[in-house]
């Protein structure tokens, strides 16, 4: 599909899970915003007797606030870790039928926060 976006901003992380999933929280609240929830899949899965990889989603807020600004996920393919998000404007483009302004400013953001974490 031409023109197409990614509905993900993807990078690759440079430290082992564990450690991924604080630097993405560390890089959140140094770039002024709060992690509010944070929710371990591989663990509630298992205790259904499911077995995934290391997966872990943060819902991410203004600071003060509840309500969720996005989410963003730390998860393990193979040896390698990842921290991906929802790309604001993507999202914006699909629900709003191309009115993107109101999500630069919070992609460009969410880019900034995954590219700190990820060295």
């Amino acid at each position: 599909m031409a023109g197409a976006m990614e509905f993900t901003y993807r990078r690759e992380g440079c430290r082992a899970f564990p450690q991924m999933v604080e630097a993405v929280e560390r890089s959140v609240r140094s770039h002024g915003f709060d992690v509010v929830g944070r929710h371990d899949l591989q663990a509630t899965l298992a205790a259904k007797g499911f077995a995934i990889q290391p997966l872990v989603v943060l819902d991410i807020a203004a600071p003060g606030s509840k309500l969720d600004l996005c989410k963003m996920q730390v998860y393990a393919e193979g040896d390698v870790v990842w921290v991906s998000a929802i790309r604001p404007v993507a999202l914006w483009r699909e629900i709003r039928g191309g009115d993107e302004s109101e999500g630069s400013q919070v992609e460009a953001w969410v880019v900034a926060v995954v590219d700190a974490a990820c060295c």
